[in-house]
């Protein structure tokens, strides 16, 4: 892998799935990657170095996967220059309560108001609970979220759906860039604490079944990967602590038109820290953006979990990999004892997750091939950073997983524990 970058550095490669596989879109690409299925469990070798041929993933090798999101890191609300402006506008809309419209613009982007998708008559108001970001259009757009009417409130909810591609005609061939918002400051009570309440996001392909705004037949759809969690209010305030000045929580995904026909659901789903509480499924506003041809918006994506159950190994990021720059990413929950750990790069998904308990790591997964390893030394530290310099190769798909070695610790027989995954792709957007 590194050789491989070595060669490249300087060139401009730009991959896009064909029929046969990535072909490059430059003729300084002396490469073809060709198109391979995911490598299946037995030809995955655990935790070794291995020759492994450029593959298209599964996130692009199906048509119904493509036009699932790939969620980004998400990220606290903290001003107006939080809009995104990348590429071409194509749709916001302002999830408020009923009676009026309200249709703020905020950075240059009109988010028109009384947007209510199919079951979605629920409502929060008052969201930003007498707080200000600065900014009027802002403060508008952050002060109500639209919620699910299906049933009774859980804990967690089901999966609350949106269907966007019939908000406005989306190209065929074209990627584009989704930015979802989800805010609510308010206090509650003792056993209705709503700024502590969290969202998730994912995304479905095909033709789903809704109950008040709830998806009732997701096993039957392309399911997408999930987002990391939005939390309602990330300080808590002006809830209980003095200074506000993180408003919610926004993130942004990408995904690909691949025809004009297949329904492409936003999934919400909503939980709370204390099992008791109950919820619905919110949403404060979103918008979606057409990206430049030939270009790729970089994204790193988290999946998978990481062993043991009490305090799992994580790995997380909040940056983005663009070409030409560091990409750092954290592994978190190290044991004190731990000599070392090593992330683990690689190109492809494995599906289904490769099984460690074989190896002594029981309840443990790999969930990615090992093209390299990059070795970290905690020290006593409980997280480590692990820094990568981004190949110039727009599109490329990585793999990223952490995994600790830790014997005194006792955590499996091995002595070696895994990570969740992060699912990495190159962009220059």
């Amino acid at each position: 892998m590194l050789e491989h970058c070595r060669a490249f550095r300087g060139l401009q490669c730009r991959f896009e799935p064909t029929e046969t596989g990535i072909e490059p879109t430059s003729q300084f690409c002396p490469v073809r990657l060709p198109l391979g299925e995911v490598a299946p469990t037995s030809k995955m070798y655990p935790l070794a170095m291995r020759t492994t041929r450029f593959a298209l993933p599964l996130l692009l090798a199906l048509p119904s996967i493509a036009q699932t999101i790939a969620w980004g890191p998400v990220q606290p609300t903290l001003g107006p220059t939080d809009v995104d402006l990348t590429g071409t506008l194509v749709v916001a809309r302002n999830l408020h309560a009923a009676g009026g419209t309200v249709s703020p613009t905020v950075n240059g982007v009109l988010f028109t108001g009384a947007f209510a998708p199919s079951g979605w008559t629920n409502a929060s108001t008052n969201a930003l609970f007498a707080s200000t970001t600065g900014d009027a259009g802002y403060d508008q757009l952050l002060s109500a979220a639209r919620a699910t009417s299906f049933g009774a409130a859980a804990n967690p909810t089901g999966w609350g759906a949106i269907r966007i591609d019939n908000l406005v005609t989306l190209t065929v061939g074209r990627n584009y860039l989704i930015q979802c918002w989800f805010t609510d400051q308010r206090l509650g009570t003792a056993t209705n604490t709503l700024y502590d309440r969290v969202m998730t996001l994912s995304s479905a392909v095909g033709a789903a079944t809704l109950s008040g705004g709830e998806v009732q037949n997701l096993g039957t759809l392309v399911q997408g990967p999930l987002s990391g969690p939005l939390e309602a209010d990330p300080d808590d305030s002006p809830a209980i602590g003095p200074t506000d000045v993180l408003f919610g929580s926004h993130c942004t995904g990408t995904f690909t038109r691949v025809n004009g026909t297949d329904p492409i659901w936003l999934l919400v789903r909503g939980t709370h820290p204390d099992s008791i509480q109950v919820l619905r499924p919110h949403l404060t506003a979103l918008q979606i953006r057409e990206l430049p041809a030939g270009s790729v918006y970089a994204t790193a994506s988290p999946f998978g979990v990481g062993c043991t159950a009490a305090a799992p190994l994580m790995l997380a990021t909040g940056q983005r990999p663009l070409v030409n720059s560091l990409f750092s990413a954290t592994t978190g929950n190290i044991t004190p004892t731990t000599p070392f750990g090593a992330v683990t790069l690689g190109l492809n998904v494995a599906v289904p997750p490769v099984d460690l308990t074989n190896l002594g790591m029981t309840g443990c997964f790999q969930y990615g091939d090992v093209l390299t390893s990059l070795l970290y030394l905690p020290l006593g530290q409980n997280s480590a950073v692990t820094t990568i310099v981004v190949p110039n190769l727009v599109g490329l798909p990585l793999v990223l997983q952490s995994f600790n070695y830790d014997p005194a610790a006792a955590l499996t027989p091995l002595g070696a524990v895994s990570s969740n995954a992060l699912r990495v792709v190159c962009g220059d957007l």
